[in-house]
Parts: structure tokens; sequence; C-alpha cells
């Protein structure tokens, strides 16, 4: 082979390397860009459902006292139908 051939082989090959290589960086550089997107997301949102937790938590005692309260209600509800039924007699 000549010189003006391998010239012209290493030509092409920086070329065709040129192609592939520049819009591959191009793609990784991009890939790398939304997954720190996403681990930034993920770190938002790991907080939202720990304060979320936290809320669904104080909710449930809520909801306990609130039960509690109810079965009072009915208890004096229940206590003052008999102490007037008590007092019609």
């Amino acid at each position: 082979m000549s010189n003006d051939s391998m010239d012209r082989i290493w030509k092409v090959f920086t070329v065709v390397l040129g192609v592939v290589i520049v819009p591959l960086a191009g793609w990784v550089w991009n890939t790398n860009i939304a997954v720190a997107q996403l681990q930034n997301d993920l770190a938002d949102a790991e907080e939202i459902i720990s304060v979320l937790s936290k809320k669904v938590e104080e909710s449930d005692a809520n909801a306990k006292a609130i039960i509690s309260m109810e079965k009072d209600i009915e208890y004096m509800k229940e206590t003052l139908n008999r102490i007037e039924r008590l007092v019609a007699q």
C-alpha cells in the first residue's frame, strides 16, 4: 500500500470515529444529566413521603381520639336517656 492510500484510510477512519464518538459523547452527557435530575427528583420525593408518613401517623392518632370521643358521647346520651326515663316515671 502506498503512503497516499494509508493516509486516505486513516482520514476515513478518523472521520468515522468522529461521526460515531461525538454523538455518543453527547448522548452520554444528556443521559448523565437526566440521571442527575432523576436523583434530585427522587430525593425530593423521599422528603415528601417522609412528611406524608408523619402526617398519616398523626391522623391515625387523631382518628383514634375522635372514635373515643364518639363513644363517650354515645355513653353520655345513653346515660341521659336513662336519667330522663327515671325522672319521667
